[in-house]
């Protein structure tokens, strides 16, 4: 009898042995690929560059407006840069200009108004507020506290007391759109202005008191973009223009002729003239430069990136170009090459992402102005879109789950944009303006159903079921004061969603928005709680989890009531949170300054995911998922990075053993009482026990060890994570933590 219970016993042993080298193989990991297990990339990378100044005492600093995102600044000729736009209430910076004696006090031009720094641009204050934006100040060499601003549309402004206080100085000027502004460097008193079309350039002889557009009408006959005036002959001035190429006076601004030989566009944005050199930024040719004897232009853009150029800024050693979406770009050799000065300047800000689950395809809205990419190679490379005209923050982009090529995008301060080609060209189809707030952030599309869409904004929640053509409060009672922060949708016949806000905490409506009740029991509200992300359980529609300021909370009756959901995760900011569509257990949760969590149990408990390993910026803004691949995409203030092969609860086998680990798990095999796990460890680090059956599915988790003093011990009853006995075959007992994953297989028999 005994031999055959060892018959028995060895048999079964055989065959475990047999069907571990056979679930080895089958559950193995795949092949190693771009950011395996690993986070990689950081791209896309970009900045809208409009304005470069330089600091005329000290020729390695330097500002740059990067539109969108405040101003840049470099102490190192352009090597590394760093944002500066603490105080700045407007981050769409049109124009800077630094004092030419005082090099720490530095103007800049927003959307809105004026701003000084008067630490070299660590700080700013707003002097002087506008409805329009600014696009030019300039600084009278002499009486330094003597200012000129440009504006589009209010015309042009003085001040004499060093921005303090503004007076409008628009007599004669015949065209309020004001580009530019600039003063003769022999005589400040003399300036001209380059304006909108039908005034082109003006001319004023007494500090800007009176305007006269310029004597010669080729100057007048179409709008002026920049001007510039050399300063080794002041009667030499050039003007760029935005269809008619380049003017050139040689006689102070009298008369004007177009200089445009070698060019292979008309539409020029940008100026530099230095010594014998003159350089011109064009709208999509790049840069092309001449000399002072040589009236043709000459193409001078190799190695340039983005060939919109908006900026030039021109020394003795060189030139800069601020471009369209490629940051600033440096020639030492007039031209002939160009190199980008990155730096952290090209840094972009995943504030939104989604994936297309039909095409992998992922999709980016970055914010601070740096538009909308999309990625057809996970993440490898980027492209941006072609007609996306504002530079506002995308808070949200969503596919549409129907139209293969449809695309939409929620731009803060703009409203809601449809794509039709996969986002390569966008539109606004709201043309009746039924989007009473534009102020919008999150965006969801109705599963199953094209066009049907619900936007969060300043003040409520709309919906669309065109497209995004048309909008429709669903505000309800909800107070006009809840600005929308996230969005879930249950749907349903009337739809069940929730919106969480800003320090107002959760609402939820179950007849589509005719009524809104606010759900907080068990939530911290006081001090004010954000709300960044609400999911939705895609199996049990009445558990909902919330990201917030303290952390991650769930629900399971449909927001009645909150408990804290954050076991393991680190205090601060839940600032993004998906679930896994394809293996609703697994949650991924970012933690402002931490990084991305894990949780493979439902939210029950959170690990760090992998380690961080290779994340460069643990400011984390938004979260996607392909299930499909098992790739997971996380928006940082340094770009998108790309994690695949993440851990979703399925059980490799095949591992390397950890060295200097020692895991035991006992009796095997097993019919009555408890398993014992014992883990030896050679150093202290923090581990979770779990349990998976034959197809590699987690079925219990163990967490914390019973004993922490030496060997590590866990002990499992032969349950499941719902308390039901296990029946009879082989299980997995796993240990996980920093830099450790050991696997010990028993087999349960039947009682």
């Amino acid at each position: 009898m005994r031999g055959i219970l060892h018959c028995s016993i060895d048999l079964r042993l055989s065959l475990l042995a047999l069907l571990l080298a056979s679930v080895g193989a089958i559950l193995a990991p795949a092949p190693a690929l771009a950011g395996n297990r690993v986070w990689t990339g950081n791209s896309p990378r970009a900045k809208s560059i409009e304005a470069i100044t330089r600091d005329p005492l000290d020729p390695a600093r330097a500002w740059a407006t990067a539109f969108g995102s405040g101003v840049f600044r470099t102490t190192d000729g352009g090597a590394t840069w760093t944002d500066s736009r603490s105080g700045l209430t407007n981050l769409f910076v049109r124009c800077l200009a630094v004092q030419p004696r005082h090099p720490d006090s530095v103007y800049c031009g927003t959307n809105d108004g004026i701003s000084l720094s008067v630490n070299g641009g660590l700080t700013w204050k707003t002097l002087l507020a506008t409805n329009v934006s600014v696009r030019s100040i300039t600084i009278h060499p002499n009486r330094t506290g003597t200012l000129y601003a440009g504006t589009y549309g209010s015309g042009i402004y003085k001040s004499i007391n060093a921005g303090a206080t503004w007076t409008a100085i628009n007599l004669g000027l015949l065209n309020t759109d004001v580009r530019d502004v600039v003063l003769n460097p022999s005589k400040p008193e003399t300036l001209l202005a380059a304006t909108g079309t039908g005034g082109g350039v003006h001319r004023s002889f007494n500090g800007g008191l009176t305007w006269s557009p310029a004597p010669d009408t080729t100057a007048t006959r179409g709008a002026a973009e920049q001007i510039q005036w050399d300063r080794q002959n002041p009667l030499r001035i050039y003007v760029a223009t935005l269809d008619r190429g380049v003017l050139r006076s040689v006689d102070g601004g009298n008369t004007w002729a177009r200089i445009n030989t070698g060019l292979t566009t008309l539409r020029c944005r940008s100026l530099a003239v230095v010594d014998t050199l003159r350089y011109v930024g064009t709208d999509g040719q790049g840069v092309f430069v001449t000399t002072l004897n040589d009236l043709s232009w000459h193409p001078a853009s190799a190695g340039m990136t983005n060939l919109v150029v908006d900026a030039l800024s021109a020394t003795g050693q060189g030139c800069w170009a601020g471009t369209d979406g490629g940051g600033i770009m440096a020639t030492l050799d007039r031209g002939a090459s160009w190199t980008p000065l990155d730096g952290g300047l090209l840094n972009t800000f995943g504030f939104s992402l989604a994936v297309r689950p039909s095409s992998h395809r992922i999709y980016a809205g970055m914010g601070f102005g740096d538009q909308f990419w999309s990625s057809g190679d996970d993440g490898a490379t980027w492209a941006r879109a072609a007609t996306l005209v504002p530079h506002d923050s995308e808070h949200g982009v969503v596919p549409d789950p129907i139209a293969p090529s449809t695309v939409y995008l929620s731009a803060y301060g703009s409203g809601v944009y449809r794509s039709d080609d996969d986002g390569i060209t966008w539109l606004k189809p709201d043309f009746g303006s039924t989007l009473s707030n534009v102020f919008v952030r999150d965006l969801v599309a109705w599963p199953g159903i094209a066009g049907h869409l619900y936007v969060g904004s300043g003040d409520g929640i709309f919906e669309s079921t065109d497209s995004a053509s048309h909008w429709t409060s669903r505000r309800g009672n909800m107070p006009a004061s809840v600005s929308v922060r996230a969005l879930a949708l249950v749907p349903g016949n009337p739809p069940t969603l929730f919106v969480g806000g800003d320090t107002t905490g959760v609402w939820r409506t179950t007849n589509g928005g005719v009524n809104w009740a606010q759900r907080n029991t068990g939530l911290p509200l006081l001090p004010g709680l954000f709300i960044h992300a609400l999911v939705v359980d895609a199996v049990n529609p009445l558990t909902v989890f919330a990201a917030t300021d303290s952390g991650v909370y769930k629900s399971t009756n449909s927001g009645d009531a909150w408990v804290r959901a954050s076991s393991g995760l680190p205090l601060g900011r839940a600032t993004a949170m998906i679930q896994v569509q394809a293996n609703p257990r697994v949650l991924f949760c970012a933690v402002d300054l931490a990084g991305v969590f894990e949780s493979q149990d439902g939210g029950l408990s959170w690990n760090a995911l992998l380690g961080q390993r290779g994340l460069t910026d643990l400011h984390i803004r938004s979260l996607a998922v392909d299930g499909a691949r098992h790739t997971l995409y996380a928006g940082s203030d340094n770009g998108v990075a790309v994690l695949s092969g993440y851990p979703d609860g399925t059980l490799h086998v095949a591992e390397v053993p950890s060295p200097g680990v020692a895991l035991s798990a006992w009796p095997s095999p097993v019919r009555e009482g408890t398993v014992k796990l014992r883990l030896s460890l050679p150093r202290q680090v923090h581990v979770m026990a779990a349990v998976f059956d034959v197809s590699g599915a987690r079925i219990r988790t163990l967490g914390e060890p019973l004993r922490q003093d030496g060997a590590r011990e866990w002990r499992w009853d032969r349950r499941d994570q719902t308390g039901a006995r296990v029946g009879p075959g082989v299980y997995y007992l796993r240990v996980a933590g920093e830099g450790i994953a050991e696997t010990r297989a028993v087999v349960v028999l039947d009682r």
